[in-house]
């Protein structure tokens, strides 16, 4: 058993909720010693393998995520060996209304030291490529581990085909 918390201040890079707060725009508010606060964006709070931006004697207090506009679709896949497994690659995709220009926002577990931004598929998107083409680029800039589960060019081919499914799905949802 864990919480959220507990999830985002351990700083794994394959769990899933680290990568969503971070598609999110999350910001976490610290306490430390004396009462003083602070507060990090998820965009910077992911510094290394394992390693957050929690100095000593700070505490997670907070988690704040921003109420996504209205119309806006969303999707978390990942692929894993087994039901309850941490993630081989996960994805989290938010999709802005479907007027106008589609901002998505895009993040990934198990592509790199840290969860890390899809920034070359949100600006793909960005610039008119569809879901699909988009997705060609959910490699770019990434650096995903070789372990047993599987090699650095197995997680690049999943980060496109999840990132795919889940653009697709939250595209889908928006209202």
């Amino acid at each position: 058993m864990g919480t959220i918390g507990g999830s985002v201040a351990h700083g794994d890079p394959v769990s899933d909720e680290p990568a969503v707060l971070l598609a999110l725009d999350a910001r976490f508010v610290l306490a430390g010693p004396g009462g003083g606060r602070r507060e990090a964006r998820a965009s910077g709070f992911f510094k290394g393998f394992y390693d957050t931006d929690i100095q000593p004697g700070e505490v997670l207090t907070e988690i704040r995520v921003p109420k996504p506009a209205a119309g806006t679709g969303w999707s978390y896949r990942k692929f894993t060996r087994r039901a309850q497994d941490f993630a081989l690659v996960g994805v989290a995709c938010l999709a802005g209304p479907p007027n106008g220009a589609t901002r998505c926002a895009v993040a990934m577990a198990g592509m790199g030291l840290t969860p890390i931004r899809a920034t070359a598929v949100e600006e793909a998107l960005a610039g008119g490529d569809d879901a699909a083409s988009a997705a060609r680029h959910a490699a770019d800039g990434t650096t995903p581990p070789s372990d047993t589960f599987g090699s650095s060019e197995y997680r690049r081919h999943l980060a496109g085909v999840m990132t795919h499914r889940s653009l697709e799905e939250a595209m889908a949802r928006r209202g």
